[in-house]
């Protein structure tokens, strides 16, 4: 069966060009030129991948990143014109699976479609895990639910909110408790092979992890700690249930 992409972005030469480009590789090629369009099309039909401009007439490709992922687990290439490495961290942390600039190689743009197709058939098509045998991770006072993709405290059942990407480190870093994971192992497990992402985003975004999680945890705890020159270790004892 082909795999259904719906393209999202306003410039129909371009939606023009990628409709047959994605056509001419196997895939069923769907494209829209608003939020809205995109809403209705998610509503009757199902798609296996989005590709989705930022800088949309009617609405912001982050919001709407944030949006999608909300509801639906459908994986997302952010296209955009914007090049710079904050929206790219940011993009990736709300969600979307990879990010190309325009202007794009055509070749480029279709590895990469074809790489995030890989990781998301691989598991749940979200994230590239397959479903767990257990559903619940608990460490450190904290409850980290795979089905739901929530984490609460243990002391007053209160959610903590996390994004996409905080969500797959921790549950990354639980399922290698006591293991020390480098950078380079973190990025292929969360990101798959995507060059978006550097150690430092990595780094960035642990320091933002660890400052939510001691928000809720005692004041001499430290769920995540560095081990110097190899990396990150959840430092807690994990019951899976």
């Amino acid at each position: 069966m082909q795999e259904q992409i719906l393209v999202v972005d306003d410039d129909r030469q371009l939606t023009s060009f990628l409709e047959r480009l994605l056509g001419k590789h196997g895939f069923l090629a769907t494209a829209v030129g608003s939020a809205a369009q995109m809403r209705a099309a998610l509503a009757r039909h199902r798609f296996d991948l989005i590709v989705l401009d930022i800088g949309l007439p009617d609405s912001d490709g982050m919001e709407l990143t944030r949006e999608l992922r909300r509801e639906h687990r459908i994986p997302i290439v952010m296209l955009t014109a914007r090049d710079e490495v904050f929206d790219r961290i940011v993009g990736l942390e709300l969600g979307a699976d990879d990010y190309v600039t325009k202007p794009f190689e055509p070749r480029e743009l279709l590895a990469r479609i074809k790489a995030v197709l890989r990781r998301t058939s691989a598991g749940d098509q979200d994230d590239g895990f397959a479903l767990p045998a257990r559903r619940h991770l608990s460490f450190g006072g904290l409850t980290l639910d795979l089905y739901a993709r929530a984490l609460t405290c243990d002391k007053d059942e209160s959610a903590i909110p996390l994004t996409e990407r905080e969500f797959l480190l921790l549950r990354v870093l639980a399922e290698h408790s006591g293991q020390a994971l480098s950078r380079e192992h973190i990025l292929t497990l969360v990101y798959g092979n995507s060059t978006m992402i550097t150690d430092r985003a990595i780094d960035t975004q642990m320091s933002r992890l660890r400052r939510k999680l001691a928000e809720y945890t005692e004041p001499d705890q430290t769920i995540i700690r560095t081990v110097h020159g190899e990396g990150y270790v959840l430092a807690a004892y994990v019951t899976a249930a």
